[in-house]
């Protein structure tokens, strides 16, 4: 089996290649990886035969996601919103002032490749309506909400830190403009409110702090369809300040740490379980 990335853990350690290193990890078979620049339609095809995984995959060729369509059996964790060139529509608005990329050419051939997969497998119920809402074909199509996915390992980490908690909030600090550092700083100091500002740390020394911080202020200027951070703060006892930008906020299994423990623990063999099925139906047609 293969999986494609633009990047994994051992070059970026975000929130999209975290939770592909731990699908890969609870995988039921040898995983081979790829980073979406080796992607070439030679490859595809000298591998046509096998099941083929995308994450994120922006650096794939549009000729080589047309032949992938078209000669492969695959399955797709979208983690963000790649038909839009920006892979955010309000960034793209931002900067551009309106987003039609799902009318453009970029947009019609993720749509297609999105609608040619074996399962499509979305980060949030309403990441997973959005897209339904701008190609409702995709309503038809064999799709999920996985949710961000962690180890055995990390949750482990996570559940022996200690939670002594200071009077501090902390607050990413990102070059991202989606996640919103400064919307988070104005916040805070509006409601005079002592924070701190995490930049830089290795992801333990992150868990550390998230463990020993009062809460999270968390405002993303455009939709994070399943930040980990906030899936971290929640299980490290920390009060939340988000908007609805952060879309599986409302999801049920959110409601609580107990919940969000016992649902996170079944992720990678629900996402597996799946994915052995429509490798066997693809053996056997």
């Amino acid at each position: 089996m293969f999986f494609v990335s633009d990047m994994f853990v051992d070059k970026h350690a975000g929130g999209a290649e975290l939770t592909s290193e731990a699908i890969i990890q609870a995988s039921y078979c040898d995983v081979k990886k790829i980073e979406s620049t080796a992607v070439t339609i030679e490859l595809l095809e000298e591998n046509k035969d096998e099941y083929w995984i995308f994450g994120n995959f922006s650096m794939v060729q549009q000729s080589a996601l047309i032949y992938a369509a078209t000669h492969l059996k695959y399955s797709i964790l979208e983690y963000d919103y790649k038909y839009c060139k920006y892979r955010s529509p309000e960034k793209h608005v931002f900067f551009e002032k309106e987003c039609d990329c799902h009318v453009q050419h970029c947009g019609k051939v993720i749509s297609v490749f999105f609608a040619k997969a074996k399962s499509l497998w979305f980060m949030s119920e309403k990441q997973k309506e959005y897209y339904e809402n701008i190609f409702p074909f995709l309503k038809n199509q064999n799709s999920f909400v996985l949710s961000s996915v962690f180890d055995t390992d990390t949750l482990d980490f996570i559940g022996g830190l200690e939670t002594n908690k200071n009077n501090k909030w902390l607050i990413v600090h990102t070059g991202s403009w989606i996640k919103g550092t400064q919307k988070g700083i104005d916040y805070a100091q509006k409601h005079d409110l002592e924070y701190f500002l995490a930049e830089n740390l290795s992801y333990k020394n992150m868990l550390e702090a998230l463990a020993s911080s009062k809460g999270l202020i968390f405002l993303p200027l455009g939709k994070d369809t399943c930040p980990r951070l906030v899936i971290e703060a929640k299980l490290l006892d920390c009060e939340l300040v988000i908007n609805e930008k952060v879309q599986h906020a409302t999801e049920e299994w959110f409601d609580s740490k107990e919940s969000a423990y016992e649902y996170l623990e079944r992720r990678p063999q629900f996402f597996w379980n799946e994915i052995r099925k429509e490798e066997l139906k693809c053996a056997g047609s």
